[in-house]
């Protein structure tokens, strides 16, 4: 699966898998306008997350993005917020009897 995939399955207000290399996806909405996607690579310890990729989609498929739009997006909240979502699937995949992701 990769970014745009899940962006396009997304549901909830976010999502999070293990991508076939390791790296994680993490897809959010924000304020049911935006879909986020980032893929993230662990390095070292469960806490530390390089950025790899992120994606941005306006969910309104007739609506288009300017670059004001995305200068207003929280991007340092976002990144924080999928590391922290990324950590936390990390650590429930690396309890005793869990599922892969």
């Amino acid at each position: 699966m990769d970014l745009d995939e899940l962006l396009d399955s997304l549901l909830e207000p976010h999502a999070v898998t293990a991508a076939d290399d390791g790296d994680r996806l993490v897809a959010m909405r924000l304020a049911n306008d935006w879909g986020v996607g980032v893929r993230l690579h662990q390095r070292g310890s469960q806490r530390r997350w390089d950025v790899r990729e992120v994606t941005l989609r306006l969910l309104d498929q007739d609506a288009s993005i300017s670059g004001s739009d995305v200068r207003d997006l929280p991007l340092g909240t976002l990144l924080a917020e999928a590391r922290r979502l990324a950590t936390r699937s990390a650590a429930l995949d690396a309890a005793p009897g869990a599922q892969p992701a």
